[in-house]
This record gives C-alpha cells, sequence and structure tokens, in this order.
C-alpha cells in the first residue's frame, strides 16, 4: 500500500482579485522507501504541494491519504496528530524557535511525544551536518545555512516513516549541501523512510528514485 497518497488536489489564493492556482488538480503516490524529487522553480506551486500532502494546507478539492489514513476527513486535532506520528518536515524558512538552543530545538519534538533521546542517532546526525559546535547557540547567532542545518536535524532526528523537505539544501553551502544528499541516501537506505523533496536543484535527480516536474501547479514526469 502507497505511504503517501493524494487524489486530484487542488488549491486556490486569491491575490488582488486574480484567482492563482498552486495545485491544479494533482495526483501524487509515494510507496514505503522512495525517494521522490519534484523540480520546479519559486511560483511553480511546489511549497503548497508540500504543504498540503503533509496537512498542513487543506486542499479545496480532493483528499491526501498517509498509511490509508484520509488527512482532510480527520478533525484538525487528529490529524496533526498523524502528522506527528508519521511526517517530519524540512521547511524553507526553518521554523526554529527563537528562544529556545539548537539543541533543545531539535529535541523539541521528542520532548512533546515524551520520546527518550537516542543519543548515538543524534550525535551522528549533527556530525554529519557539523552542528555539534552550536547546540548552545540560538536561532538568531546562526547563519542561514547553520539554521537550516539546525532545521534538518531535527526532522531527522524523530525517524519519521516520511520526511517532506523543501529547499533542503536552498541554504547550505556546495560541500554541505552533497553530505546532506548523501545522509538523505542512507537514511532512505537504512532506515527505509520516503522522502519527498521539492527543490529547483537538479542535482537532487543523482539520488532519485523518482523525479517529477511542477509547472503552474500542473504535476508531470521530469525530461532532462
Amino acid at each position: 500500500m502507497e505511504i503517501l497518497k493524494a487524489e486530484n488536489i487542488t488549491k486556490t489564493y486569491r491575490a488582488n482579485d486574480v484567482v492563482v492556482r498552486a495545485v491544479d488538480h494533482i495526483s501524487f503516490t509515494a510507496e514505503p522507501g522512495d525517494l521522490s524529487v519534484i523540480l520546479g522553480k519559486s511560483g511553480s506551486g511546489k511549497s503548497t504541494l508540500l504543504h498540503v500532502l503533509g496537512g498542513i494546507e487543506k486542499p479545496d478539492s480532493g483528499e491526501v491519504f498517509i498509511n490509508g489514513k484520509a488527512l482532510y476527513r480527520l478533525k484538525e486535532a487528529e490529524r496533526a496528530r498523524v502528522r506527528s506520528e508519521y511526517v517530519g518536515f524540512v521547511f524553507q524558512n526553518f521554523n526554529l524557535i527563537d528562544e529556545l538552543t539548537v539543541l533543545e530545538n531539535i529535541r523539541l519534538p521528542s520532548d512533546i511525544r515524551g520520546n527518550r533521546y537516542d543519543l548515538s542517532f543524534e550525535e551522528r546526525i549533527l556530525s554529519v551536518l557539523e552542528m555539534t559546535p552550536r547546540l548552545d547557540f540560538y536561532p538568531a547567532q546562526l547563519s542561514g545555512g547553520e539554521r537550516q542545518r539546525a532545521a534538518i536535524a531535527r526532522a531527522l532526528l524523530m525517524k519519521p516513516q516520511i520526511v517532506l523537505a523543501d529547499e533542503p539544501t536552498g541554504n547550505l553551502d556546495s560541500q554541505t549541501g552533497r553530505q546532506f544528499m548523501q545522509l538523505v541516501e542512507r537514511s532512505n537506505r537504512e532506515l527505509g523512510q520516503t522522502f519527498v523533496i521539492v527543490t529547483h536543484d537538479h542535482a537532487w535527480v543523482e539520488i532519485a528514485k523518482n523525479v517529477y516536474a511542477i509547472s503552474d501547479g500542473h504535476l508531470g514526469e521530469h525530461h532532462e
């Protein structure tokens, strides 16, 4: 069974009396262990699509299923529980809490759910992302790339079945970006995590199992 499935989803916005169809009748599926990359330029609808897939933005029509559960037929509290149980997000704007240190930020999902910390896994992730020296820093003391790496660590440390990432290498230098891609590939292979990555960075094609393109809210196959 598909771990993630979208059926004919549509999402529109109104901007200055103009209706913008950010997601236009998109259907999408991801099997357990897939590594799917959706390529698109800024304004193509890729961030909106990711938010709908993850249960953050309710579509105007259509439905999204996570492990067979219809997200938008659920009440918000139940939808949030499903999201917390199955999905890890890497947001483009980081969504770090200013009053918490890096370590407190990345451990927050575990604290909320009352989970024990997997210290060896935490150490490995932080080492790969080169964030160990910054654990006592606050977000305002970090560069954009460091904030991105903290957000990545927070998402991966919960070992979610599904990771949804919005331009995860957009604020990283090329070396750290390559290291993160290797980490994604390893997590996908060793933990069986399902990744859906929306990006304009074609370097992701090298490790993707499935590659799509989105333009003007329409999703299709990617052609070189």
